[in-house]
């Protein structure tokens, strides 16, 4: 067994593909006595001369009546010892506090709830995949979405990769942070952001959306302020001052003369200058500023913005260039993007000499060659058109 520092004693210690695990039994359980395995992570943990049962993971679900999950459910050292001050009055206790903890602070709410663990406990005894399909009775399933209903089964069926998957994006999350100049311990944030993102809570796109209000209390405020984040988030707010302004200047640069903008701003100093404007209370004066170098620009749209205007023109010029129709646009790449604002301003807004000077920087794009062929085919007269069938 254990060394008796330990306060709680388990069932038996076994050994599967060469990890030893102590094994507690929950008794409880709707389907029967449900082994929880505590891994040991050393053999100092273990009495000298305790018992060790090797097991295959056949004669596993065997003796215990449910198959192997391939990993333990807690380390040896998460169990208190006589030193510690916990209210635990046993392993299940432990595992209910890790549980809840959990739910908590890694947005998995649904391990709370009783119907799913029922239902994933059935998947355990039987050995068969749980589907969708299984938990679309449960009160968790009815208020969930999509994305978070097919989490779960990969949160069981695979662990390691769900593990994986978590450790690359708290990675690419630090990362993010790092690059948008956040000061300080970001860890928590890089955590939770990537759990959320990990179980399918946010998207890939509410993530950066998220970084941006952490980034700028300014920017979150003119937005609409703290509850456009998830609650679990709203702790984070003001925790990151230093980049105060600087969302915000990117929100107004984007608006006033486009997102490409931004780079150049950042190159020669000024948006340093911008977000200190911003956090002294000068942010309409920078507005102001923004709107006469757009007039400048864009004379013939002068008193807009470029984000009210340039997109009409630019998904018609993607139109033009692709041959897409309807609702579908395809982005334009930024070299494309800045000699398409170029023809925008020489046809001063109109929009037929607009059209016509895309088709004529682009003639030999996929969409203009086939409004040709299309226009050449109308022009052919019936009884000849009928030779090439």
């Amino acid at each position: 067994m254990l060394t008796s520092n330990f306060d709680f004693q388990p069932t038996e210690l076994i050994r599967i593909n060469g990890i030893i695990y102590a094994v507690y039994l929950d008794t409880n359980e709707e389907l029967g006595d449900f082994p929880i395995l505590a891994e040991v992570e050393f053999e100092s943990f273990l009495k000298e001369g305790a018992t060790i049962i090797d097991l295959s993971e056949e004669q596993f679900a065997d003796k215990y009546g449910y198959v192997f999950r391939g990993h333990g459910d807690l380390y040896v050292s998460d169990i208190p010892t006589g030193g510690e001050q916990q209210e635990y009055r046993g392993v299940l206790d432990l595992m209910e506090a890790q549980l809840e903890k959990r739910a908590k602070t890694k947005g998995n709410e649904w391990l709370l709830d009783k119907d799913v663990q029922v239902k994933f406990l059935a998947a355990a005894l039987t050995g068969k995949p749980l589907t969708e399909d299984d938990l679309s009775d449960t009160e968790w399933y009815k208020g969930s979405t999509p994305e978070q209903r097919s989490f779960i089964a990969e949160f069981y069926g695979d662990p390691a990769g769900v593990e994986e998957k978590l450790t690359n994006n708290i990675a690419s999350i630090n990362q993010a942070l790092f690059d948008a100049d956040f000061v300080g311990d970001t860890s928590g944030l890089a955590t939770e952001l990537a759990y959320g993102l990990t179980t399918r809570k946010y998207e890939v796109e509410e993530v950066n959306q998220y970084i941006g209000y952490l980034s700028d209390k300014f920017y979150l405020e003119l937005s609409g302020g703290e509850q456009l984040l998830p609650e679990e988030l709203r702790k984070y707010v003001g925790k990151f001052p230093t980049n105060d302004g600087k969302a915000t200047a990117e929100n107004y640069i984007t608006s006033y003369l486009g997102k490409d903008s931004i780079q150049g701003y950042k190159n020669s100093g000024q948006f340093l200058q911008f977000a200190g404007m911003i956090r002294n209370g000068k942010g309409d004066v920078l507005k102001d500023d923004l709107q006469k170098v757009h007039d400048t620009l864009y004379p013939a749209f002068a008193g807009s913005q470029y984000s009210v205007w340039n997109p009409f023109f630019t998904n018609r010029a993607s139109r033009i260039i692709y041959g897409t129709t309807g609702s579908q646009i395809v982005d334009l790449p930024v070299k494309d993007q800045i000699k398409v604002n170029q023809l925008i301003i020489d046809s001063k807004g109109d929009y037929n000499k607009f059209d016509s000077l895309v088709r004529k920087a682009y003639q030999n794009s996929p969409g203009v060659k086939n409004d040709f062929l299309d226009d050449l085919s109308r022009a052919i007269p019936q009884s000849f058109s009928g030779v090439f069938r």
